[in-house]
């Protein structure tokens, strides 16, 4: 019995072949495809969309996915109907320019980049249900981005103007200042210019103050003064003061001597 119980502990568990069994076994069944259900409470649990570059996922990505999916794993725990998808931020002059690198066509670059990203994630073993997916490169997706776009224009809330932006002579395309630290960009090392380009600008603050002022958002409160600081509405207060011999404090004591007299 002994030397049974050595040989188990010296046997090496063959991780591959059993990732392998159990995650054919999830697809296969659908095991996390969300199915309506009324009497369980519903959970949903969204983590970032990746850009999917050639490159594939980094452990950034596997850090941010892993944690969001134990809790989806514990909501579905507790009983919860879990609603865990995914997606990838796909659209933009990024995903143009990794194509012009590599020579391909944007269309077919980006999608063969999602296909790896998904393989990599189902090795993973995540547990979204992949029904869901959504790409931001799909027409059937950026067809409701214009929708919305055109009928905030048609609100007044869109105009057009000119500003100063982060341009990235290389990428040929706008930084945000996060991506700008030191003049560089943080794709291709090359210098930053500052150019002023006309473009879109959407009217957030007509809604300030009803952010700034409504306090019954389910949100945590470090979150919500973020919000408020990011806002940053302040209330002014004009003083005077008079002062010695000043031409305003002579008016004012000349008007005194007028109705004392």
């Amino acid at each position: 019995m002994e030397t049974e119980n050595k040989e188990q502990e010296n046997k090496e568990i063959d991780f591959k072949s059993i990732e392998e069994k159990w995650q054919k076994a999830w697809d296969e069944n659908k095991v996390f495809q969300v199915k309506k259900d009324d009497n369980k409470e519903k959970q949903y649990t969204l983590v970032m969309f990746p850009y999917p570059s050639g490159s594939g996922l980094h452990m950034g990505h596997t850090l941010n996915f892993v944690i969001g999916d134990i809790f989806a794993r514990t909501r579905r725990m507790q009983g919860y109907n879990v609603l865990h998808p995914m997606g990838y931020d796909s659209l933009g002059l990024p995903a143009e320019n990794a194509a012009i690198k590599a020579g391909e066509n944007p269309k077919k670059y980006t999608e063969k980049c999602v296909e790896s990203y998904t393989k990599q994630m189902k090795k993973l073993g995540l547990s979204y249900d992949w029904s869901r997916m959504v790409a931001t490169h799909w027409p059937e997706y950026y067809k409701w981005d214009q929708w919305i776009f055109l009928k905030m224009f048609e609100k007044g809330l869109v105009y057009r103007g000119e500003a100063p932006v982060n341009w990235c002579p290389s990428c040929k395309t706008v930084l945000a200042n996060e991506q700008a630290q030191g003049g560089v960009c943080d794709r291709c090392g090359s210098e930053v210019k500052i150019k002023h380009l006309k473009q879109w600008f959407l009217k957030i603050t007509e809604y300030a103050d009803e952010l700034y002022n409504n306090d019954d958002l389910d949100w945590p409160k470090r979150t919500k003064a973020m919000q408020k600081n990011w806002i940053g509405k302040s209330h002014g207060t004009e003083i005077e003061f008079p002062v010695e011999y000043s031409d305003s404090n002579k008016n004012k004591e000349s008007q005194k001597d007028n109705k004392e007299n």
